[in-house]
């Protein structure tokens, strides 16, 4: 038995507590390259043009995973948390999935707090699913939780690390984690922060109980738009700018870009829309534009201050 997981979606914020837990089940798995022309053109001819980029580029992983593994890993998410919803495309990906292919087969678990579907719970269905018995499911998720939270808090204090101890500029990336970190849509910005000294602040590695979302806006619906209200104004005082990274056509990020955009003052600021035919020749001039504002900005602050300090 192998599963497959697709390198896409929300493998990008839980991959690592799905691959630790096929493993403490002694369970085979294969992860999807990283996305390239071939994935998302496989994508974009098994969707339609209205879906976003992140959708098709999924649905080009499950194309390249369909004949090496014996099920694929399509989970649902609706509530993620009480309160929360995600975004409809979570809720409706293993039903587009299921539909698009002949003859495929898949294994999904549903988060839905609003019907009781609880993550401990799912995922010992999800081992029942694959024949194991359910105190060894239960005891495989415990582990596995317990090195997803060791895991996250690692990366969120070599984060804060960078902040305190680097000299270099620094930029707060913000964006949903399937756009951050996709080899298609995330990595040429950060490629491009990097050449140039710029230390790039990840968004999605954040930990806070405290939700301070209602300072941009009281009516914020989908959860992980205010995941990420509440990651900026945790960092926005930490970097010296900000890159919105966003994919077309997200119709939730348009509206809550704008309210970014139109709130967050005193700190440059900039909006990066991607889709399948982007340009990086234009990515790239429009990067080291913001680049040169954030030096001149920061050229000026030191002038001030020396002046101040001389008089």
């Amino acid at each position: 038995m192998k599963i497959g997981i697709p390198r896409s979606l929300m493998f990008h914020k839980l991959g690592y507590l799905w691959i630790k837990f096929f493993e403490n089940l002694n369970i085979d798995y294969i992860i999807s390259s990283n996305t390239n022309k071939n994935i998302v053109d496989a994508g974009k001819k098994l969707t339609t043009d209205e879906n976003c980029i992140p959708f098709k580029i999924h649905m080009g992983h499950i194309n390249y995973l369909k004949d090496k593994c014996d099920l694929i890993l399509v989970p649902r998410f609706l509530g993620t948390e009480k309160d929360k919803q995600e975004c409809i495309k979570f809720n409706s990906i293993y039903d587009v999935v299921k539909n698009s292919f002949i003859d495929i087969n898949l294994i999904e678990y549903d988060i839905d707090y609003t019907e009781n579907k609880y993550e401990i719970f799912e995922f010992i269905n999800l081992g029942n699913k694959l024949g194991k018995k359910r105190i060894e499911s239960l005891k495989a998720y415990r582990k596995a939780k317990k090195q997803f939270k060791e895991y996250n808090l690692k990366r969120f204090e070599n984060q804060k690390s960078i902040i305190k101890t680097s000299k270099n500029k620094k930029i707060l990336l913000l964006g949903h984690h399937y756009n951050l970190y996709d080899n298609v849509i995330g990595k040429p910005v950060v490629k491009i922060l990097k050449k140039y000294n710029i230390d790039p602040i990840y968004s999605d590695i954040f930990i806070s109980k405290k939700d301070r979302s209602e300072n941009i806006s009281t009516t914020l619906y989908w959860n992980s738009n205010k995941e990420l209200i509440n990651s900026l104004l945790y960092y926005k005082n930490k970097v010296d700018g900000i890159i919105i990274l966003t994919s077309f056509p997200c119709g939730n990020d348009c509206l809550v870009n704008e309210l970014i955009m139109r709130k967050v003052k005193d700190i440059p600021i900039i909006n990066i829309v991607i889709d399948e035919l982007n340009s990086e020749t234009g990515l790239i001039t429009r990067l080291e534009s913001f680049i040169d504002i954030i030096n001149e900005r920061s050229n000026h602050f030191e002038k001030s201050d020396k002046f101040s300090k001389s008089r």
